[in-house]
């Protein structure tokens, strides 16, 4: 991870970020809020957020680890969904999906705009306390 001042939170948030995800995905589909885009786009605009999150407090030679970790997770819920709810079903175009989303962040973040969490923290004029 990044040197950077506030880990736990930046920590947190990608916590939440994920939570919401699960919580998204196994939920009955009739709890969940119409957005009134395509279900797959919201699978790709929820996993891009986590991996761009992730990839603004991993250093670039660990940007690979959100990768893996995005898919596992995507593979993991799709798998929960048919296993463990009766309302869902697996789909692997959501799979596709998810995956579309990720290389999107990765490649936004290998293009110089991941670690952008050190960037806001200097903006802010945080310093990471040592």
């Amino acid at each position: 991870m990044l040197p950077l001042a506030h880990p736990r939170l930046w920590l947190a948030g990608a916590g939440l970020i994920a939570a919401t995800i699960i919580i998204g995905s196994l939920l009955p589909s009739s709890m969940i809020p119409a957005v009134g885009v395509s279900d797959k786009l919201e699978h790709a605009g929820a996993y891009f957020l986590l991996t761009f999150w992730i990839t603004g407090l991993l250093e670039r030679r660990r940007y690979v680890l959100s990768l893996l970790l995005g898919i596992l997770l995507g593979v993991g819920l799709e798998v929960a969904q048919s296993l463990l709810t009766v309302t869902r079903q697996a789909d692997p175009l959501d799979v596709v999906a998810n995956a579309t989303g990720i290389a999107l962040a990765l490649t936004l973040a290998y293009l110089g705009l991941g670690g952008w969490a050190r960037r806001v923290e200097a903006w802010f004029g945080a310093e990471k306390p040592g």
